[in-house]
């Protein structure tokens, strides 16, 4: 007896499970319809087995009995690939059924060798959003083993690509998406046709599941692909879509009538096999095992993969219904999203953001995207959708790896779903403290913060413990701390502020005024008048090692011998610099050894991570002073910094971000040159770039060129963190940019309508670091 296209009590008892989870609105972006007639078939099979006819009537009909009548708002139909069927009529058939739902989208069956001339009426009807292909159609035999071109011929991609149409592909070829030849066509397709929007069914055919982790990231990087869900019963596929592209461009797709099928597909050896109820008698084999419709465990998989990744409300909302709805332009999205919860926040948050180096008035007022809704590598998407490749600080140098870095990730999961904080000690923390004594011999102990200018403010709470002195001498920026910031209360309250402009000391006590003392980088004289001036008070120096070039010759030998004399304590602040130049730390490559060195940022790859490492002496102070804080025993930071340092302990992460940073440096002053714009890139190390416009309208140009930018899918500010995710093909992509904006920027400049051209606020220029 047929079992297809019933609904029994075994598929209520599953289904059962899923209302509550589906969201109110639902919108089928894979479904086929037709009439038996048109289809020619033979044989007992899914369509010569259902109804006559399988229209969007009996689509929503059948639906309905697992998801709700109320929830189906439409879908993307489309004819049944088969040979020697009538694809005309078919496709008639489908346009005739649209035009009863006018929330529903249509595709036209077409073979490589339809004539064009028959085609551009299907094209023109309001409702046909694109073209839906098929490997039955190809002329290379057999057509499983078909290459994409075989039976979606260039000509299809023109087409789709003038008219902004859908291709719904299924690959074939034995490892789908999995295999380098599919993937190579894919890619090369996609960008010659950028407005051409594929989307791959059967979530990449990845019935066999491993084939998604192989294949799915070499994706990566192609703005117009879309995922489909249809048929896929396992969610380990969806898993990886969801890690390598996210959520919105994942879109459910019933693969209808398909899901009225009984069984599931799963993953066997190197290939899938279909579990159905003809492959073996269910009552004698299977302890409660009544295959159920296909439709029903694809929807479990995809509620599988969805709790497992943790998504919300709104990321269903938008596998279900939004991303099909703006793909076909079914709606439009909420417009302005990120400008308004920014505008929402200056109210709610005193100065708007937590970190001032984050406030969108440093890069280009109303403009810069305050607020990210995914990251992963150097790629990051605002509230709104838009896309930017982070040619910027890549959160302000955190991310060494580049986001969301997929080792470290799985570190932090693991510590999250393991628990990540409890009355007792996490023993990343041991761990962690051994992994950096190792890097760094000269070094004996270890106390671990959560973030750099804790890290500062324990380093000299540390050296002022143990010398039991109060002067601390700075060169650089070190934080936001009482102690850092009273270098700027000034000799008087009229020159608060005055030392380092943008670091205002209000409320840090007058009465500190004194205890933090100022010396320029490199210079010698001054630092020795610090010492002579207070010789015995003096607890530490605290100093980046270096940060925009290597130290003249012999000076932070001067420094260490110096500290050593005068009894005071050196420590050197790796937090910006430290893993970017040199694994472990910059110290270790200019050859002088610390009595203490701290580290955050990079440390933990975004994750809350700071260190204080030290000579068992110069540490002592910390047993007799209170330094203690209730989460900086937490263990996701802990285990992600375990993770980033293996990490790089395994890759020349330097060597390929000072490459990164020399390839974007030689692009500033190529095209300035050739512009004949005024760049200056003198006095940096490539693996923190920047460059500054030498003219009276610099902020100008500053703000006008980061609006350009952002226009053209770039944050990009007058510095970059390269990072491990950047690569040469998104440095060309930023190259081809640059030399247009700077053209533009130079034109400007020539015809004096800079003004006009900026159409807006002129950035705020930051603050002042003592270098």
């Amino acid at each position: 007896m047929n079992q297809n296209w019933t609904f029994n009590e075994f598929d209520q008892k599953a289904a059962n499970e899923l209302p509550a989870w589906l969201p109110d609105k639902i919108f089928d972006i894979h479904a086929h319809i037709y009439r038996l007639a048109d289809l020619h078939a033979t044989g007992p099979n899914l369509w010569t087995e259902g109804p006559e006819e399988t229209s969007i009537r009996s689509w929503k009909q059948h639906l309905s009995a697992y998801m709700g009548e109320h929830r189906l708002q439409g879908g993307l139909f489309f004819p049944v690939p088969m040979i020697g069927s009538d694809e005309r009529r078919q496709n008639d058939y489908v346009i005739e059924q649209l035009e009863r739902e006018p929330s529903s989208r249509g595709l036209v069956l077409v073979k490589p060798e339809d004539p064009e001339e028959y085609l551009v009426p299907y094209f023109d009807h309001p409702q046909i959003a694109g073209i839906k292909i098929y490997h039955l159609y190809s002329k290379e035999k057999p057509t499983w083993q078909s290459s994409i071109k075989g039976f979606c011929p260039e000509w299809i991609w023109e087409i789709a690509d003038e008219r902004g149409l859908v291709i719904m592909l299924h690959m074939v070829r034995d490892k789908a998406v999995a295999d380098p030849d599919n993937v190579e066509e894919i890619r090369d397709l996609c960008k010659r046709y950028p407005r051409a929007k594929l989307v791959l069914a059967h979530a990449a055919r990845c019935f066999h599941a491993p084939n998604a982790e192989k294949g799915i990231g070499k994706l990566r990087g192609l703005d117009n692909v879309w995922f489909d869900t249809s048929a896929i019963c396992e969610p380990e596929a969806l898993k990886v879509i969801l890690q390598q592209f996210g959520p919105r461009r994942l879109m459910w797709g019933s693969d209808f009538p398909v899901s009225e099928m009984r069984g599931k597909a799963v993953t066997v050896g190197d290939g899938f096999i279909w579990l159905e109820p003809g492959l073996c008698d269910w009552d004698k084999t299977a302890h409660l095992g009544h295959p159920v419709l296909v439709g029903i465990e694809s929807l479990r998989a995809l509620r599988r993969a969805a709790d497992d990744f943790g998504l919300n409300e709104e990321d269903l909302n938008d596998i279900f219904y939004n991303n099909a709805a703006g793909l076909l332009g079914l709606e439009q999205p909420a417009a302005d999203r990120t400008q308004q919860l920014y505008r929402h926040a200056k109210k709610r948050i005193p100065g708007g953001v937590q970190l001032l180096s984050k406030r969108p008035e440093n890069m280009a007022p109303d403009k810069w995207p305050a607020y990210f809704r995914e990251a992963r590598g150097c790629e990051v998407w605002d509230l709104d959708g838009k896309h930017y490749y982070d040619m910027s600080t890549n959160a302000v140098g955190s991310c060494l790896l580049g986001y969301r870095d997929d080792d470290v990730t799985k570190a932090v999961i693991r510590r999250v779903n393991l628990g990540s904080m409890c009355s007792l000690n996490a023993p990343e923390e041991v761990e962690l403290s051994d992994m950096l004594c190792a890097i760094h011999p000269w070094a004996e102990q270890v106390r671990l913060t959560r973030g750099g200018g804790d890290s500062c403010a324990v380093a000299v709470r540390i050296a002022r413990a143990t010398t039991d002195r109060s002067i601390v001498a700075i060169c650089g920026y070190h934080g936001w701390h009482d102690w850092y910031l009273a270098a700027n209360l000034g000799e008087s309250d009229a020159l608060r502020g005055h030392l380092l402009s943008g670091l205002n000391p209000l409320g840090v006590p007058r009465e500190l005024r004194g205890t933090t003392v100022a010396f320029p980088y490199n210079d010698r004289a001054a630092l020795q008048t610090i010492v002579e001036h207070y010789g015995d008070r003096l607890a530490a120096v605290i100093m980046e090692p270096c940060r925009n070039g290597d130290p003249e010759p012999g000076f932070l030998e001067y420094v260490r011998s110096v500290t050593r004399s005068c009894g005071a304590l050196l420590i050197f602040d790796e937090i910006t610099i430290g893993w970017r130049l040199h694994y472990g730390g910059a110290h270790l490559k200019l050859g002088v050894t610390p009595d203490i060195a701290i580290f955050a940022k990079a440390l933990g790859n975004g994750h809350p991570i700071g260190a204080v490492i030290g000579t068992a002496e110069a540490m002592q102070g910390v047993h007799e002073s209170f330094v203690s804080s209730t989460y900086w025993t937490e263990s996701v930071g802990p285990a992600a910094a375990v993770a980033t340092i293996r990490k790089l302990g395994r890759l020349d992460a330097q060597a390929h971000v000072a490459r990164i940073g020399s390839l974007v440096m030689d692009s500033w002053r190529r095209h300035g040159v050739s512009h004949g714009l005024p760049v200056l890139t003198d006095g940096a190390y490539p693996c923190l770039a920047h460059f500054s416009f030498r003219h009276p309208e610099a902020d100008k140009l500053r703000t006008l060129y980061t609006s350009m930018m952002l226009d053209r899918g770039f944050l990009a500010g007058t510095s970059i963190y390269p990072t491990l995710a950047h690569d040469e093909l998104i440095v060309r992509r930023y190259d081809s940019a640059i030399d247009e904006i700077f053209g533009e920027l130079s034109d400007a400049l020539k015809k004096g309508n800079l003004d006009d051209r900026l159409n807006g606020n002129v950035a705020l220029s930051g603050f002042q670091r003592l270098i």
